[in-house]
């Protein structure tokens, strides 16, 4: 038996909420206070419920403080997020078909350390579900081979990190996540770095020096080359709208020895 949400809206004035158990949200003049009421149990069809009878998945979008947010990356863009209670974050329940329908069931209030809806896939518990995820560390590669580069020598930097899907079990539904590397932060071992959104490649004599990810030594010495990959995601249930992850994954790569040497110059003679 599938487990769903009962929701409770409250048209209100523009005074705070004071009913038991409502949410006090902070919204303008042309928004309203909503309390939401969560239980488990076959979808209702009364008057305080949803109107559908099929299992509904039930998902958050935040508010923005101009209005009510919608699905899909209408939200995205607003100043900030509509605040509600002492501290939390307010969003619209969305009910997602299997038909791929969606209807707006209420609002909800996350604060900071209150019991998350039982079955509400909440920003939190996205994110803990990513993180779970395992994911590939990044790689480093050094272009001249050999673990040695010169002073003020064009050193060439590259890693590999590919896009990757992966479906989990989330309260009891197959969650989508579409999870892509968004950066590459690089220590040079110098007490310097620098971040790129880029990759790098290796060496080719085909290419121009500006194709490629490089760093430039000013001092000799032995280092230890370093990398951290920072991972975004998107994710969805089903074949429900795409929605961004609320965090990011990073993850450090082992480092690399590298030994930069002072190109000598050295006399020949010819016979």
């Amino acid at each position: 038996m599938s487990a769903a949400l009962s929701i409770l809206i409250f048209v209100l004035s523009s005074g705070p909420a004071t009913a038991s158990g409502e949410i006090d949200a902070e919204a303008g003049a042309n928004e309203f206070n909503a309390g939401l009421g969560i239980s488990t149990g076959p979808t209702s069809t009364s008057s305080t419920s949803p109107t559908s009878s099929q299992d509904i998945d039930w998902v958050p979008e935040p508010i923005c403080v101009r209005g009510e947010g919608t699905p899909g990356d209408a939200y995205y863009g607003c100043g900030s997020q509509m605040t509600c209670g002492e501290n939390g974050l307010l969003f619209n329940i969305w009910g997602v078909s299997a038909d791929g329908s969606v209807e707006l069931g209420g609002t909800y209030c996350e604060e900071s350390g209150s019991p998350q809806p039982a079955d509400v896939l909440t920003p939190g518990r996205i994110l803990e579900a990513f993180r779970r995820i395992p994911v590939p560390e990044s790689p480093i590669g050094v272009n001249p081979v050999g673990g040695r580069t010169l002073v003020n020598l064009d050193t060439i930097l590259h890693t590999e990190a590919e896009p990757f899907t992966e479906t989990v079990q989330l309260l009891g539904r197959s969650v989508t996540f579409d999870i892509e590397p968004s950066q590459f932060t690089w220590s040079t071992g110098q007490g310097d770095g620098f971040t790129t959104s880029d990759p790098g490649q290796p060496y080719r004599e085909s290419l121009p020096m500006s194709a490629y990810v490089t760093h430039r030594y000013l001092k000799a010495g032995d280092v230890q080359l370093g990398l951290q990959t920072t991972w975004t995601a998107r994710w969805r249930v089903g074949d429900g709208p795409w929605r961004p992850v609320d965090g990011v994954v990073t993850i450090d790569s082992d480092p690399v020895p590298l030994e930069v040497v002072t190109a000598r110059p050295q006399l020949v003679t010819y016979d």
